[in-house]
């Protein structure tokens, strides 16, 4: 049937270059409806300018796995036909690269790890030549491309002001971050979507501030080049998947190898199932506070906390999902802070550096925080609280 659609492949050179991609980059599960939204809303307002698209979505919903990168995909196209588009695009669980790669929470520059630990690939990686990354963020461009992988030709960063928005499970919290996309979505490539286009949808589908909130955005939008001398290096290995001679008969699931030590990553923990990179935030131990009542190492879900020679737990951040409940389970005000992912550019030892050089330790931890800590409410949607770090041991009123 697709063979009279498309004459040769669907992969068809002349039948790509018509085709514009989107990727959405999002946290699985917490921010799954907001993407879902940009990416229809994209569809709809392509469909009022004659255009053909439609959008589709890698897994988001595995609940043992909150926060985990996911994408969602829109493609639109002027001259193909709907069949033809979904011969070329339909059902794709990645991307060959990107026009415009949109990331709704800035601490997945640090870089993402999409397939249940299939490699941590830099969150540009799909972005072509000329391509627009936008992000969501209240950081610089220079906070932003000092984790970003450098890429061998230049793109746009394009900045859109705002803090991550989080609901819990499958809410959707209407914040306008949806339609602020969309406008920027429009400013930065406007052969996918107008302006104009998207103003007219969104006075039709919205009221009030909501409804002028795309315009102000793509009014807004703070562009920049990044060029190939920026960026870093990639640390991480490409995955590598092995070829049909290499695979196993059967369903073969290797045992983690038991072993157990006080001290930093003294604990056994399975090495091909890291869950670094679903935090946006992530714990910061005041071991000077700490009175070892055992409820962060306890109460852990990902059981990232290892008991340590002197009674204290140090942070193995490689499986910290950054869920924060050792900050509400712990007793002790200040103790234990949930600070900014990207304060932080390596996932060593916390209780090591501590033990190195205690009062250094400790005010680089007072410095982290930026003075205040936050706090998740005990019901998920209805926003944070931020408290002041304390300068020494108190009980939480």
């Amino acid at each position: 049937m697709w063979g009279s659609l498309i004459p040769e492949t669907v992969r068809d050179a002349r039948e790509l270059a018509s085709v514009k991609r989107i990727e959405i980059n999002y946290r699985g599960i917490f921010q799954k409806q907001l993407a879902k939204k940009i990416a229809n809303y994209v569809v709809y307002v392509a469909h009022s300018e004659g255009k053909v698209a439609f959008s589709n979505g890698r897994y988001s919903d595995s609940p043992e796995r909150n926060g985990v990168p996911c994408k969602y995909f829109t493609f639109v196209s002027s001259d193909l036909t709907e069949g033809q588009l979904e011969a070329v695009c339909g059902s794709k669980m990645d991307i060959e690269s990107a026009d415009v790669s949109v990331v709704l929470d800035d601490t997945m520059v640090k870089g993402v790890e999409p397939w249940a630990w299939h490699g941590i690939r830099p969150v540009n990686e799909k972005i072509g030549p000329g391509g627009k990354m936008i992000v969501v963020t209240t950081k610089s461009r220079g906070e932003l491309v000092r984790f970003l992988g450098r890429k061998p030709f230049a793109y746009d960063l394009a900045l859109l002001e705002g803090e991550a928005s989080f609901s819990g499970l499958w809410v959707f919290k209407d914040d306008s971050t949806d339609v602020r996309v969309l406008g920027a979505i429009a400013r930065a490539d406007p052969g996918l979507v107008s302006i104009k286009a998207v103003e007219a949808y969104t006075r039709s589908a919205f009221k009030g501030e909501k409804a002028k909130a795309a315009r102000l955005a793509h009014d807004s939008l703070l562009m920049h080049r990044v060029e190939p001398s920026e960026g870093i290096d990639w640390p991480h290995a490409p995955p590598r998947l092995p070829s049909w001679k290499e695979m196993r008969e059967g369903l073969v699931v290797p045992a983690v190898s038991r072993a157990y030590a006080k001290g930093p990553r003294g604990q056994s923990r399975s090495t091909t199932y890291l869950r670094g990179t679903t935090k946006s935030a992530r714990p910061v131990v005041r071991f000077d506070l700490c009175t070892k009542c055992t409820l962060c190492w306890l109460e852990c879900p990902d059981e990232c906390f290892d008991p340590t020679t002197d009674g204290l737990f140090d942070v193995n951040y490689d499986y910290c999902t950054g869920c924060g409940k050792c900050a509400q389970v712990c007793p002790v005000e200040g103790c234990i802070v949930m600070v900014d992912e990207l304060r932080f550019d390596n996932n060593d030892s916390p209780w090591e550096r501590y033990k190195i050089a205690p009062e250094d330790y400790v005010g680089w931890a007072k410095k982290s925080a930026g003075g205040d800590y936050v706090l998740h409410n005990v019901v998920t949607g209805t926003g944070v609280r931020r408290v002041k770090v304390p300068e020494g041991k108190g009980k939480r009123s």
